[in-house]
């Protein structure tokens, strides 16, 4: 991979990254559930170009929608709200790279080697020593919240795996358009003084909201699309497992969190599980390029 596409996929890894402690800072000032609407509504406004039709895949991006966009997003801005822990969650998230590879072991008959299956015991384990500290033991139902957010990803991955011909950023403009009406419920429902959160939001909080809606979202789907068109999967995913390295270093400088020898032992094990899954991909994809004629 050329020089430039490699600083580039490190960037489009250092916003997601950043994103978590911003949607921490958002949160600060909006509800959670208010937050994930304005962010939302933004998003839809930016992709309406992109809302079309169809034909043939509506009722699965009506699933998707409300699967990755409205429900999984409700569990991660509620959980990120609730943790004091912002880089430990970052970690947890990654989470979904070993579930999605369950998921698609038993619902697309992709086989997992016995690389693959030591990766996600690696990776796993890492995550219950992080779990094991006292100060995130106490957070365990925002553990739960993550995971379960986590997991909704991993199955709206699956389904988006048989929704291949759809463009990305017609899919984000779908899964935007059914998170609108999700979290406004959400809000009306459990929260209050809407107006008055908005109206009240300094340049801080709205520069937060911007970032999750165009950098995180726009950008940094987009950019990641961009990449896989040209690149193979295995060559790229390897610079995922920098994520939650980039949300570590945002958390402990914007928000002044302190990493514990227990959470960075349970990341670097952690990490060390994603690193096994990836590599052997990439082997295996050399292996491939090698054994062609």
């Amino acid at each position: 991979m050329p020089l430039k596409y490699v600083v580039f996929t490190l960037f489009v890894c250092l916003i997601w990254g950043v994103n978590f402690a911003v949607m921490k800072i958002g949160l600060m000032q909006l509800d959670p559930y208010l937050f994930g609407l304005v962010r939302f509504v933004i998003v839809s406004l930016i992709l309406l170009p992109w809302l079309k039709i169809v034909p043939g895949s509506m009722l699965n991006l009506f699933w998707l929608g409300n699967m990755i966009g409205g429900l999984q997003f409700a569990l991660v801005f509620l959980g990120m709200d609730m943790t004091d822990h912002v880089s430990a969650m970052s970690v947890v998230v990654q989470m979904n790279i070993p579930i999605t590879l369950i998921l698609a072991h038993f619902l697309l008959s992709e086989r997992m080697s016995y690389w693959r299956t030591g990766g996600v015991i690696v990776a796993f384990f890492g995550v219950v020593i992080i779990t094991l500290e006292p100060e995130i033991l106490e957070e365990g139902v925002v553990v739960l919240i993550i995971l379960s957010a986590t997991t909704l990803y991993s199955m709206g991955v699956i389904l988006m795996r048989k929704m291949s011909t759809v463009p990305v950023f017609q899919t984000q403009a779908w899964v935007s358009f059914y998170s609108v009406p999700a979290f406004l419920a959400l809000t009306l429902i459990f929260e209050k003084d809407q107006v008055s959160q908005i109206l009240n939001v300094d340049m801080i909080g709205i520069s937060m909201v911007l970032y999750t809606s165009i950098l995180s979202t726009i950008v940094g789907y987009g950019g990641m699309n961009y990449l896989i068109k040209r690149f193979p999967v295995t060559l790229i995913s390897p610079f995922l497992v920098s994520v939650p390295v980039f949300a570590t270093i945002s958390s402990v400088i914007f928000l002044g969190e302190t990493l514990s020898l227990k959470f960075i032992l349970g990341s670097i094990v952690t990490l060390s599980g994603l690193g096994i899954i990836h590599f052997r991909d990439w082997q295996l994809k050399r292996k491939s390029k090698v054994l062609l004629p």
